[in-house]
């Protein structure tokens, strides 16, 4: 009979806290007292608990590793909480990203580093925005060029290298030539 009062009370305790663990199995068997077996009656109880030291450190391991995975979840969190601020609040309306420069900054919240420049952060924005003009024309190229023959497509960079040149942007054209011949 104590024996599974012993093991329901301690089923959950854990050995570094030991004498947390001693006071609710004393409680636990106070609350069955008096126990009786055939001739024998217990009236009171006194618990001593002890545990070996080769069981106390795999335990202080592994509450540090599951500290250190609770701090890592934590992290994982705030980081993706950052995020979603940055992303819904900041950088959906740029009139919100200069506002949002000209206030002091919380460390709680996330935002551009101390000493970045808000006009070209907006600029940023804007210019990379997944329905801005210039990432449509990108995608769109790349679509294209993605569904041309391998002949086709450098027939078509060898055109756009002469259009570059012609327009007079010979360093960009140059950059073509580099990146083509760098495939």
């Amino acid at each position: 009979m104590a024996r599974g009062v012993i093991e329901k009370a301690l089923v959950a305790a854990s050995v570094l806290r030991m004498h947390a663990a001693e006071q609710d199995l004393v409680a636990a068997l106070r609350d069955e007292l008096p126990l009786r077996s055939d001739s024998v009656t217990v009236l009171a109880v006194s618990v001593s608990l002890r545990a070996e030291e080769h069981v106390l450190a795999a335990a202080r391991r592994r509450e540090r590793a599951q500290h250190e995975l609770d701090l890592d979840d934590i992290d994982r969190r705030q980081a993706r909480a950052r995020m979603e601020f940055l992303r819904d609040e900041l950088l959906a309306d740029p009139s919100s990203t200069r506002l949002y420069s000209l206030l002091q900054l919380s460390p709680r919240l996330g935002g551009p580093p101390p000493g970045s420049d808000p006009d070209e952060l907006v600029r940023q924005v804007h210019q990379w925005h997944p329905r801005s003009r210039w990432v449509l024309v990108a995608q769109t190229l790349q679509t294209f060029l993605d569904r041309l023959s391998e002949d086709n497509a450098q027939d078509l960079l060898k055109i756009l290298h002469s259009a570059m040149e012609a327009l007079g942007n010979r360093q960009l054209a140059a950059d073509l030539t580099a990146a083509k011949d760098h495939e």
